[in-house]
């Protein structure tokens, strides 16, 4: 059921809906590209939360020092499996995940402190 807010909001901003979906597309792809299963229906708020959750353990690594390229999701040999971004599990929600990747960039940062 739509608002007077939401026709509002559609009067100021008329492609903010294709904004929106282009967002998701590319954090999609992103996240794709990264390893991470992702489905186009899963919510763009949450994919952007994986993102930032992904982007943050990817700065942890690099501080200590890590390779992103032998430490991927796509290698086999690992220099550091702590150094590995967790694979998300395939009954996991992309809040749970997102959850699971910031705990363990904030374990990786404490490493370095």
């Amino acid at each position: 059921m739509r608002t007077p807010s939401d026709d509002r909001d559609q009067d100021l901003n008329p492609h903010r809906d294709a904004d929106r979906l282009h967002a998701s597309s590319v954090a999609a792809s992103q996240l794709r590209h990264r390893g991470i299963d992702v489905d186009e229906r899963e919510s763009s708020d949450d994919m952007a939360a994986v993102l930032s959750a992904v982007e943050r353990f990817e700065t942890a690594v690099s501080v200590l020092g890590g390779d992103r390229m032998v430490n991927s999701l796509d290698t086999d040999q690992h220099d550091d499996e702590s150094l590995v971004l967790p694979r998300r599990r395939a009954d996991e929600s992309l809040t749970a995940y997102a959850v699971r990747v910031t705990r363990a960039a904030e374990a990786l940062g404490r490493r370095s402190s």
